[in-house]
């Protein structure tokens, strides 16, 4: 699994990011909404993935990605969350990501083909 991302996604070693990500005082202010946007490609050819699900776990937000691989969640309330991405004959890969501040989301994963 390789992932890349404009803005924070908490793959490999990046638990320290989440753990202070957790640790920051909640706002007076409404919580906002930002977007979880990306593209998902197999890791063996680089080619596009189409019909991934991808879920934020717990919340009841889900979407298939677009024939071209991409995904777009709109309207996600701001919060830490794990996502979850499956498609038959690939590996389950599940992350934690962050949406703060309102701020958009873009990563890129690629899924590595299952055993």
């Amino acid at each position: 699994m390789k992932t890349t991302g404009e803005n924070t996604s908490f793959a490999g070693n990046g638990i320290e990011k989440l753990l202070h990500a957790i640790s920051l005082p909640e706002s007076k202010a409404a919580k906002t909404a930002g977007t979880f946007k990306g593209k998902i490609v197999s890791a063996k050819t680089g080619a596009r993935v189409f019909g991934v699900v991808v879920e934020l776990v717990g919340t009841g937000l889900t979407y298939i990605t677009s024939p071209s691989g991409y995904f777009k969640m709109t309207e996600v309330p701001e919060g830490i969350y794990l996502v979850k991405f499956s498609f038959p004959g690939f590996k389950e890969v599940t992350e934690a990501i962050a949406i703060l501040n309102g701020e958009p989301l873009d990563m890129t994963l690629a899924l590595e083909v299952g055993e």
